[in-house]
């Protein structure tokens, strides 16, 4: 067995529930989960300390669910109006998504600032949990803290 394949046996399931908890289809679970064992892929035979290939792997699976939503987000609105009758009038698409964007960031307001100035830098800006806990002098975990409340009020209020 390679030394890839032992990876991917280890870590498949623990990846797909990571996944899981942020995206919602299993099509587009698997979709992502499969994306991240590519870029594994490439990069595994540069190191085989274990706990370096787990930072990989699960680093790579928080880039890979915040790629996932910055291509998704205008494929998500025109699959949700597919849904939508073709003999309905219907939005234009860009509306759609200009109300729904207006939506969220009337929805970030409401967050305590440092929560939302967190996820925005995390998931607009692209900046890594140990970027923002070094720039704010408080700890990943607390960093992480803040970017779940904000996403898990948004699910919940997007709904």
């Amino acid at each position: 067995m390679s030394q890839f394949e032992k990876i991917y046996s280890e870590y498949k399931h623990r990846v797909y529930f990571f996944v899981k908890k942020y995206i919602q289809r299993d099509e587009d679970v698997e979709d992502v989960v499969q994306d991240i064992f590519v870029h594994v892929w490439k990069y595994v035979h540069k190191t085989d300390h274990p706990s370096a290939i787990e930072a990989i792997i699960f680093k790579t699976s928080k880039q890979e669910v915040a790629n996932f939503y910055r291509k998704n987000k205008l494929v998500l609105v025109s699959s949700d109006q597919n849904a939508i009758q073709d003999t309905e009038d219907q939005p234009s698409e860009e509306l759609y998504t200009e109300e729904h964007i207006s939506k969220i960031e009337i929805l970030l307001d409401k967050l305590p600032e440092k929560t939302k100035e967190l996820f925005i830098q995390n998931k607009i800006k692209n900046l890594s949990y140990s970027q923002l806990a070094e720039e704010n002098k408080i700890s990943k975990v607390a960093i992480g803290k803040h970017i779940n409340k904000a996403i898990s009020f948004l699910k919940i209020n997007l709904h």
